[in-house]
């Protein structure tokens, strides 16, 4: 009987310690990390300034110190600094009566220690109901790198489409 309940604990922990070790694993912390900051972007009608601050804030939190902005269709290549791209995200929010953001396909490769390459699907969703609706999906490419035990985003290469949309279009791409 001793052996049994002595081969359940040890299956028990070796269970747990493989699911902890998933969990806590950098790819999956990135993943989250990218999900909860899709959710903070969305925006449901009118925000409070207090409540866009209260938002912004992981966001802001997760971008590195200089950011490197690349828009290849246009050969835009800029450094920002994360109040710069609070800012950019804040402008690009208020054109919108509501917004959705949802992360697909995150894809997360470690080339080394403390380096990481994200891709995803982005599906953008404004203003249902509205005239000026739109729902698209955009490829996006991130680098990341960890200081300080946290990974901050330093890189993000962004299609043109999703920069410069223009006003009227209501197709998703």
């Amino acid at each position: 009987m001793n052996k049994k309940i002595m081969l359940i604990a040890i299956v028990l922990l070796a269970g747990i310690t493989g699911w902890l070790l998933h969990h806590f694993s950098d790819r999956e912390v990135i993943k989250r990390k990218f999900n909860s900051i899709a959710t903070e972007l969305g925006k449901q009608g009118e925000e409070s300034p207090v409540a866009l601050a209260l938002k912004m804030r992981p966001v802001k939190d997760f971008i590195g110190p200089s950011f490197l902005a690349m828009v290849p269709e246009t050969n835009y290549r800029e450094t920002l600094d994360p109040e710069m791209v609070i800012r950019y995200l804040i402008i690009y929010r208020s054109r919108q009566s509501s917004l959705e953001i949802a992360m697909d396909k995150i894809e997360v490769d470690i080339p080394g220690k403390g380096l990481a390459e994200v891709s995803a699907l982005v599906r953008v969703t404004a203003n249902p109901g509205r005239q000026d609706f739109f729902d698209e999906v955009h490829q996006l490419t991130f680098s990341l790198r960890k200081e300080d035990k946290k990974w901050l985003l330093h890189q993000a290469i962004l299609p043109d489409a999703l920069v410069h949309r223009q006003e009227g279009m209501t197709t998703a791409q």
